[in-house]
C-alpha cells in the first residue's frame, strides 16, 4: 500500500508550474445517510462523511483531493476511500463550458486494498448551471457482482446526465440519469437515477434525494447495495 500510495497525488504534482498566480482554493464537508456511487451502496447502506478541496487556476487547470469513509460489505470495519483528480477546463461561448479530467482512486485500507484501486478518465459538459452531460472511462475496473463474484481490472463506462432548476432564491430542484456500463466485467450493466430538492443559505447546503438503481444493479453489487432509497445530506462549503 505505501508503494502504490504516492500515484494517488502524482496527478497533482505539476500544478503549481501550470500558472504563477496563486489559484482559488475551496472545498467541503459533508454527512450523508449512505456513501452512494452510481446508484449503489459504498458504506452498506450507513451514514459517511465526505471531505474534498480544490485549487482552480486562472489558466483553466484544476487539482482536487477527496476522500469520504466506507464500508464494501457489513461484515468489514469501517475505512476511507481517496482520490487525487487533475482536469482542464475552458470555457465554448457564453454558455457552454468542457471540462477533462483524470482521477485515481485507492482504497488502501481494504482488503484487498488492490481489487478497490482504479483510474478513471472523465469528459464533462456544461451549459450554465444547469445541465451537466458526463462521460468516464476507467480501464482498470475490479468489481464484484452477487450474481457473478469477483471481476478484476476490466474496462468500465459510465454516462450521465443531471438538470438543476432553481425554484427560490435558496431552494433548487434536481434530477439526473446514468448507465453504468460493466460489459467487459459482467456482460451487462444497469441504470440509475435520482431526483431531489437542495437548500442553501451561505456555506451550508441541506439535500433530500430519492434514488433508484436498476434491477440488474443487484447482481452487479453485493446484495443490499443497490435498489430504491432515500438520501439525505448536510454539507458545508467553501
Amino acid at each position: 500500500m505505501i508503494r502504490r500510495l504516492p500515484c494517488l497525488f502524482l496527478c497533482l504534482l505539476p500544478l503549481p508550474a501550470l500558472q504563477a498566480a496563486p489559484p482559488d482554493w475551496g472545498g467541503s464537508l459533508v454527512l450523508s445517510s449512505d456513501n452512494l456511487m452510481r446508484g449503489t451502496s459504498r458504506s452498506s447502506s450507513e451514514p459517511a462523511l465526505a471531505a474534498e478541496l480544490h485549487a482552480q487556476f486562472s489558466s483553466g487547470w484544476l487539482g482536487a483531493l477527496w476522500a469520504t469513509t466506507s464500508r464494501v460489505r457489513p461484515s468489514d470495519p469501517t475505512t476511507v476511500d481517496i482520490a487525487a483528480t487533475l482536469g482542464y477546463g475552458a470555457a465554448l461561448g457564453d454558455d457552454w463550458s468542457l471540462r477533462g479530467s483524470f482521477t485515481h482512486y485507492e482504497s488502501p485500507w481494504q482488503n484487498p486494498s488492490g481489487f478497490y484501486r482504479y483510474d478513471e478518465l472523465t469528459l464533462d459538459i456544461r451549459y450554465r448551471e444547469s445541465l451537466l452531460l458526463s462521460a468516464s472511462f476507467s480501464p482498470d475496473t475490479s468489481r464484484f457482482g452477487s450474481a457473478f463474484g469477483p471481476v478484476w481490472k476490466r474496462n468500465a463506462m459510465a454516462y450521465e446526465a443531471t438538470w438543476q432548476q432553481p425554484l427560490s432564491r435558496s431552494l433548487r430542484g434536481h434530477v439526473g440519469i446514468g448507465y453504468y456500463d460493466l460489459s467487459d466485467l459482467f456482460g451487462r450493466g444497469y441504470w440509475y437515477g435520482s431526483t431531489g430538492l437542495a437548500w442553501s443559505r451561505g456555506h451550508w447546503q441541506l439535500d433530500a434525494a430519492y434514488v433508484i438503481a436498476g434491477r440488474r444493479a443487484q447482481d452487479l453489487s453485493y446484495v443490499g447495495d443497490g435498489g430504491r432509497r432515500g438520501l439525505f445530506s448536510i454539507g458545508y462549503f467553501f
